[in-house]
């Protein structure tokens, strides 16, 4: 079964994800460093509590979905997102990377401290579901290391 990484890994992708350009290449998918990271930053905002999701899945699919976030699966390269419609990467949010990834660092910082304040917080994931402190970071763990590997900055 998949283990999750812990704080200091997460911590540690931030000087990592800095060491990327903006025009940077994928070694699979469309997605620009700035795109890769603001997508983290959705995932990271939904875990924290500042951003709430309904799920979207339910009874087998979303068994079968939540299945597979706790297996040794990894995620498929070139996994289409489903908020990317006709394969458009969306709007960029902020002015560069460098500002993206220090809002990644900042949801980052307040999911831990959010979990720490709140043992028992239980937010939705809109794929898999409710997800408790470990099954978030389950989950971080499996995404994150999808996206670095995509940039070969694990």
């Amino acid at each position: 079964m998949l283990q999750a990484e812990d704080k200091s890994f997460f911590i540690s992708t931030i000087g990592k994800l800095r060491g990327l350009k903006e025009d940077s290449e994928p070694s699979w998918g469309r997605m620009t460093p700035q795109h890769m990271v603001e997508h983290i930053v959705g995932s990271w905002r939904i875990s924290n509590g500042r951003a709430r999701i309904p799920v979207k899945l339910e009874g087998e699919e979303l068994q079968k979905r939540r299945d597979f976030l706790f297996s040794d699966m990894p995620y498929r390269r070139n996994i289409q997102n489903p908020i990317f419609k006709d394969g458009e990467l969306p709007k960029l949010r902020k002015p560069s990377l460098e500002a993206a990834i220090n809002q990644l660092d900042d949801e980052m910082t307040a999911f831990f401290e959010y979990h720490d304040n709140n043992p028992g917080a239980i937010e939705n994931h809109p794929v898999f579901g409710a997800l408790n402190f470990d099954e978030w970071m389950l989950f971080q763990t499996k995404h994150m290391k999808h996206h670095l590997e995509q940039f070969d900055v694990l």
